[in-house]
């Protein structure tokens, strides 16, 4: 089956809906881990001491990324949703903007990975115990990374195709409009009536007023007021 621009747009939007579930998932997850660092961190029967360790380990290592994280889910949302648009409205210039944000999440990600990766170790002096929310960081990071590049290459595959084929369309389109200005104006044969002059106009009324049906010969050197004259003086003779 040839692949119709109508079938690249409906695989773009279905890519964007998978997109809105990437940021939705991105959104809610950070969301989540903001209201248990703000509410949930330090279990009642925690030692203050250990609570406080927890606390400070938190906010150097996991609490600028649970901002990011937020703002990353809901620009995520929009951009799938402005990349719809996008789709539905045929503009493929508009549609590339994606790749920001495809790229920006790809390297927030690399850099918060490899940074946490590279500072497990800097605060084993610290009394504190290691919480399960540091793996879920370092598993959803690394599964975020993985789907975004995933969608990415999925959606350049069809930008590209998506961009083809509404230029293949406008070309087509301007062809078709200049072949019909071509015909429009291969079909005006006779000049419009406002540009006759007055003495054409003299001409056709006679002939539509002339009983006898006799003309004189257009190219003739005499006016037409001339004619008209000798016209009547031979029929008034004529009685």
């Amino acid at each position: 089956m040839a692949c119709t621009l109508r079938g690249v747009i409906t695989c773009g939007i279905i890519l964007a809906i998978f997109d809105v579930l990437h940021g939705l998932a991105s959104l809610g997850f950070y969301a989540y881990q903001f209201v248990m660092w703000s509410f949930y961190l330090c279990p009642l029967n925690l030692p203050v001491e250990k609570c406080h360790n927890k606390i400070y380990i938190f906010d150097q290592m996991f609490k600028l990324r649970v901002y990011i994280g937020i703002g990353e889910g809901a620009a995520g949302v929009l951009f799938a949703i402005f990349y719809i648009v996008a789709l539905v409205k045929r503009k493929p210039s508009l549609t590339w903007f994606w790749l920001l944000k495809s790229f920006a999440i790809i390297a927030i990600n690399i850099y918060y990975l490899s940074s946490w990766l590279i500072r497990q170790g800097r605060y084993d002096h610290i009394e504190w115990e290691k919480a399960e929310y540091e793996d879920e960081f370092i598993y959803f990071g690394q599964g975020l990374t993985l789907a975004q590049i995933i969608i990415m290459v999925l959606y350049c595959l069809i930008g590209g195709l998506f961009t083809y084929k509404v230029c293949e369309e406008r070309t087509a389109s301007r062809r078709s409009l200049r072949h019909r200005r071509k015909w429009s104006s291969n079909d005006a044969t006779a000049p419009p009536i406002d540009h006759y002059d007055e003495e054409e106009a003299q001409y056709l009324n006679r002939a539509l007023t002339n009983s006898e049906k006799t003309l004189p010969v257009k190219s003739s050197r005499q006016s037409l007021t001339e004619l008209d004259r000798a016209d009547t003086f031979k029929h008034s003779t004529g009685v």
